[in-house]
């Protein structure tokens, strides 16, 4: 019997070769992208599962409650938090203070070093995480050093055919003196579906003054992670630990908490938090991905239905003799079930290929490897498999339980019955199809449109040709490094400046302080240092008042000069000390006349300048107060370049670093490129979608096409009639594809509010952002109707076109 259905499904396979293919070419498109973005959707659910003791690891994560209209958390507490709750509570077994940053170390003789991701850990570490050691005994810590502990892949690279063991490395550092690192151990390659991903590990014992909470509310933050005891309540203890820290701290006017973020969550569940991680997920873009993957393997599977149902009256007469020759119906339905099977089957392998081929390319995409892939999953490949068993099978059963329940009687003279003859069901689906579509296709275009606006906004400054030099320390000789850079020809001007466009912050401190228009809260002051120069590189302009000049002693303060001496002298000073604001300053501040202290600012104000956004435009804008300095000894050099000169200034910059700072790294970037890669995820996204609307039109154009075909064949004798009659074959082509426009048409109606609210859900991310307008939506509905057209033009010409003979035949 089995071989008999295996005859009949490949005689009809090839029998009808084009249905077959684009049959075929749906599910295999469907279950490929559905593969792959299941794939990418596991991956980031697994992040940080492997750990042995991940379920009872949690991140201490501040709340800054002193605003009431933007609550802050981020993911550093106070250095001495950790060790204070474990002294304090019997719940924390261990803590750790450990964060990812970037190591640059000489290796074999390397000048400019290699660039290294570092976990910097102090060695609680080996007790909060199980890293596998496969050379030396790193947990023992050599006084004296930075340990390093290397993986597998950096003692492959480094240190072929060597024991790097005992081995001292300097580093290449951007502030302070090189440090000294002593490899004590290697360990397997660390995961890349963790949070921590990196490639060394740095441990360092912290000061004896870090592990002291000071009450009064001061002191260094970090990233800390706690390891709470088995079967601990971590709600009770939270709430318990939180009351205690709001007890100890006497400084009231502190209005810091904390809460606990579980070690699995922080990957997709850290977006809200303040500062940007390196390797970080979201939540939404799994529900979306998820969402997606279904919506694709769903469309492919009714794109199926309608084309198999589009076959429909050439198969009822074979189902009619097979009833007459005693078939019975458990038996056709078998025989449709296992064609259904044929197809899904043929997709899989086809999509199994392409999911292989295209693989390393999503892999090269999202900038590191996926942890589960199917082919080397043998348990994840079955589980797969038995799905698109399943699938199949429901897939197939509509279509196999109407063909099969028609009359053989009029089966065998080529008639439908009328229940196969309403297609209600079918137009829902299309409808479907294209609804899904356009929401897609709204979503595509609103990303791209907010991704244009936030390219051309004017952010207050000329991004522009607008070169910058990493932050460095400049050891007392950033005035002459300046001078000489100046002298170069193309270096219009520049500036050395705690602040840059694309630092995501607002400068070398902020400061809470009270909201003039809302009592009981508080507002954050953004303070930029920087030399006199900054506000001709950065092109602001003068509003009121007058800018910050050299002529006046009073306008720069020596910062580290009044620090070495006394912290108060140098806060003394920077209280009186001149200052530039913004427009936008002004005006929170109600900031009416110059040259006056202003109740709890630091600096005077003695200029206006334009407002400018010094943060991504997520955010709102802040107050920014300007400072200038004398001999700054950090930060970064901004240089405004003169068109064309780019080349030759980089060359002339090199020459003049070298001979500055021969032993540090000359790093640069253009400011306009880096403001982009702060929409990376955005960029991201929109590419996603924009492949996403294309594969989903595609399939839906396929589902319209079976829906055509159908609706042609059924009408085939109506349309022999009417050309008999006169009618034209553009008549006939109206009358043909009216109803599926309107189809179309209803999708989009459909389809623009619930894009809507999706849309107006993801912009509320930022505070500045476009109008959403009508013609947004038209244009999407305009294409979803466009290429409704040209799929359904095909069928309906070469309907109308058709010779009515062969259609009235048997009249």
């Amino acid at each position: 019997m089995i071989k008999n259905y295996f005859k009949i499904a490949f005689r009809n396979l090839q029998r009808n070769k084009m249905y077959s293919l684009i049959n075929i070419a749906g599910l295999t498109i469907g279950l490929t992208a559905c593969l792959l973005v299941a794939t990418v959707v596991l991956d980031d659910l697994s992040y940080d599962h492997q750990w042995k003791n991940t379920d009872n690891i949690y991140r201490i994560i501040s709340v800054d409650r002193s605003s009431k209209d933007a609550i802050e958390r981020f993911p550093q507490s106070f250095t001495g938090l950790g060790p204070s709750l474990k002294k304090n509570f019997p719940e924390v077994s261990e803590y750790c203070r450990m964060h990812i940053g970037k190591t640059r170390l000489k290796i074999n003789n390397n000048r400019n070093g290699v660039e290294i991701y570092s976990i910097s850990a102090e060695p609680s570490v080996w007790k909060v995480l199980d890293f596998n050691v496969t050379q030396g005994t790193p947990q023992n810590y050599v006084k004296g050093y930075k340990n390093l502990v290397i993986t597998e892949k950096i003692k492959k690279q480094y240190f072929p055919g060597s024991d790097p063991i005992g081995k001292v490395l300097t580093d290449i550092p951007e502030f302070g003196k090189p440090g000294i690192y002593l490899i004590t151990g290697v360990i397997k390659n660390i995961p890349a579906n963790t949070c921590l991903r990196a490639d060394v590990l740095e441990i360092q014992e912290m000061r004896p003054d870090d592990d002291i909470l000071q009450p009064q509310g001061y002191g260094s933050f970090s990233e800390q992670f706690l390891l709470l005891k088995p079967a601990t309540n971590v709600a009770a203890f939270t709430d318990k630990s939180t009351k205690w820290f709001t007890a100890y701290i006497t400084n009231k006017e502190l209005h810091y908490s904390f809460y606990l973020q579980p070690m699995k969550d922080i990957y997709l569940k850290s977006s809200d938090l303040s500062g940007s991680a390196r390797v970080s997920g979201s939540i939404t873009n799994v529900y979306i991905f998820s969402g997606v993957a279904v919506l694709l393997l769903l469309i492919a599977c009714i794109n199926f239905v309608n084309l198999t149902m589009a076959r429909a009256l050439k198969r009822v007469r074979e189902a009619g003799i097979r009833k007459v020759l005693g078939a019975s119906k458990r038996e056709l339905i078998a025989q449709f079930l296992f064609e259904s099977l044929i197809f899904f089957s043929i997709s899989f392998i086809c999509g199994m290929f392409l999911y292989t081929v295209f693989l390393k390319p999503v892999e090269d995409y999202l900038g590191h490897p996926l942890s589960l892939a199917l082919q080397s999953n043998v348990l994840l490949l079955l589980l797969t498999s038995a799905v698109i068993l399943l699938i199949s099978v429901v897939t197939g059963i509509y279509p196999a339980l109407l063909v099969s329940m028609q009359n053989p009687v009029l089966t065998l003279k080529g008639k439908l019955s009328s229940n196969i003859g309403s297609n209600s069901l079918r137009k829902g689906l299309v409808v479907s199809q294209f609804a899904i579509s356009i929401i897609v296709l709204i979503v595509t275009v609103v990303v791209q449109s907010q991704l244009r606006f936030m390219d051309n906004k004017d952010l207050g400054y000329d991004k522009n040709n607008l070169l910058h030099l990493n932050d460095i320390s400049w050891d007392g000789k950033s005035d002459a490094f300046k001078q000489e850079a100046l002298a170069i020809p193309g270096v219009q001007s520049a500036t050395i400046t705690t602040w840059y466009p694309a630092s995501g912050g607002g400068g070398y401190m902020t400061m809470s302080v009270d909201d003039p228009a809302q009592k009981n809260n508080k507002l954050k002051v953004w303070y930029i240092n920087a030399d006199f120069d900054f506000v001709r590189t950065m092109k602001f302009h003068l509003k009121k008042g007058r800018l910050l000049n050299s002529k006046f002693s009073a306008d720069a303060v020596n910062t580290d000069s009044l620090m070495a001496k006394s912290m108060d002298k140098l806060q003394a000073a920077q209280r009186i000390q001149p200052a530039l604001i913004t427009a936008f300053t002004a005006k929170t501040f109600n900031i009416k006349t110059l040259n006056k202290a202003i109740k709890g600012i630091e600096g005077i104000p003695v200029g206006i300048i334009n407002d400018f956004n010094n943060e991504s435009l997520k955010t709102d804008m802040k107050p920014v107060f300007i400072h200038a300095s004398k001999g700054m000894s950090y930060g970064s050099m901004l240089a405004r370049i003169q068109p064309g000169a780019e080349k030759n200034v980089l060359v002339g910059l090199y020459k003049i670093w070298q001979k500055f700072y021969p032993d540090k790294v000359f790093q640069y970037d253009w400011t306009d490129e880096q403001l982009k890669e702060q929409y990376k995820a955005e960029n991201k996204l929109q590419q996603l979608f924009t492949l996403f609307s294309f594969l989903i039109l595609s399939l839906a154009a396929l589902g319209l096409f079976g829906l055509t075909t159908f609706i042609a064949e059924l009408r085939v004798k109506e349309i022999g009639i009417r050309k008999v009659l006169g009618a034209s074959v553009s008549a006939i082509s109206v009358s043909l594809s009216k109803d599926f426009i309107k189809l179309v048409l209803l999708a989009v109606f459909i389809a623009s509010p619930i894009a809507l609210y999706f849309v107006n859900k993801w912009l509320q991310n930022y505070a500045y952002k476009i109008t959403i307008h009508w013609w947004l939506f038209a244009l999407s509905g305009l294409a979803a109707v466009c290429v409704a057209l040209l799929t359904i033009s095909y069928q309906t010409i070469r309907a109308a076109i058709a010779n009515p003979v062969r259609s009235l035949r048997s009249e």
